[in-house]
């Protein structure tokens, strides 16, 4: 009899337990839902932050910051100076190739600095310009009618036979109501008013072919492309994203509420409508570690190995080693990326 109320006070005490374990679960998760930042609609923040998605960019080996004052931090490898922006003024927006850096001013007129064997950095004539993207081989000029310039030339290879190209601005001059342009290696993309896209390259991508190549990428409803490397994604306007091969990041888990994107070499970057951050893909540089935790993100930039987050307050986080991604050695008077104030 003893037994039996021993065993019977036992099993009360494991229900007890249970029932217990079960509403502390459910508070614990109902609390971490409530810390989940609510979402906005897709299209009405990501008008809150287009402005602050070129204050940033990542070149090959260096890195630079719009200041509210329209001035430039730079930070990074400076071998062809691509870090000489000490004296730009009233800067909106900027740029970088591997080795070049450019920068918007509020008058619609550019500056650029860095390698020019190309002549890429050759725009001092340019005037009405609205936003800029900078390659390894040209700048893009997105004027405010619709219509785009580019830099660049094209030196002919010997034996490569005769060279009617002279100039990259071939690759755009017939392009009309456009509303973001992307540049990349020997090849330009435009985003039309209509939001969809077109193409122009170099046949074959080869830097002394005088044929231009031109076409559509097939889709519709793109507000955003990014390219590195042999990766590309799309922003859709209802939020989603296409990789190069899918609709689905590489988990097979489909992204959702996205308002800007970015990518590495090897690896995708998104901002949810939330302010929080997704990445996938290689995660070999720790470029992909930690970023979901953050918070408050109204912008993101990324590089060969690192992904960078535009805080609400102005400064900026990273994941992977910005230091190492892009110099050991920085030039005196130069300010560390962690430290950088934007506004």
């Amino acid at each position: 009899m003893k037994s039996k109320k021993i065993r019977v006070v036992l099993t009360l005490v494991f229900i007890l337990v249970c029932i217990f374990s079960i509403c502390s679960c459910n508070h614990i998760t109902k609390e971490k839902k409530e810390k989940e930042p609510p979402l906005e609609p897709v299209d009405k923040k990501r008008a809150e932050i287009e402005s602050y998605q070129n204050l940033v960019a990542v070149g090959g080996f260096h890195m630079l910051g719009v200041k509210a004052d329209g001035t430039t931090y730079s930070w990074g490898e400076n071998k062809y100076g691509e870090c000489n922006t000490q004296d730009w003024t009233n800067v909106v927006a900027v740029s970088a190739g591997a080795y070049i850096s450019v920068g918007l001013k509020s008058d619609g007129t550019v500056v650029a600095t860095g390698c020019n064997d190309l002549g890429q950095c050759e725009t001092e004539d340019w005037t009405d310009i609205v936003e800029i993207s900078a390659c390894d081989t040209h700048i893009l000029g997105l004027k405010s009618d619709g219509t785009v310039v580019s830099t660049g030339r094209i030196v002919p290879e010997e034996g490569a036979g005769e060279q009617t190209i002279q100039t990259r601005n071939e690759m755009v001059e017939n392009w009309k109501d456009i509303k973001h342009v992307v540049a990349y290696v020997n090849s330009a993309t435009g985003i039309k008013l209509d939001k969809s896209a077109i193409w122009s390259h170099y046949g074959g991508y080869m830097p002394y072919t005088n044929k231009v190549e031109t076409g559509t990428m097939g889709l519709n409803n793109i507000i955003e492309i990014k390219k590195e490397g042999f990766f590309w994604m799309c922003l859709l306007s209802d939020g989603t994203v296409k990789l190069r091969d899918s609709y689905d990041d590489k988990t097979g888990e489909k992204w959702t509420d996205i308002v800007d994107i970015a990518t590495g070499a090897e690896h995708y970057v998104g901002l949810k409508s939330n302010g929080r951050v997704l990445c996938s893909g290689s995660n070999e540089y720790n470029q992909c570690e930690g970023v979901e935790a953050w918070e408050d993100i109204i912008a993101i930039y990324s590089g060969n190995r690192i992904t960078v987050g535009l805080q609400e307050d102005g400064t900026l986080i990273f994941s992977g080693d910005s230091t190492k991604a892009l110099t050991e050695n920085p030039e005196e008077g130069q300010v560390d990326p962690k430290e950088w104030d934007l506004f």
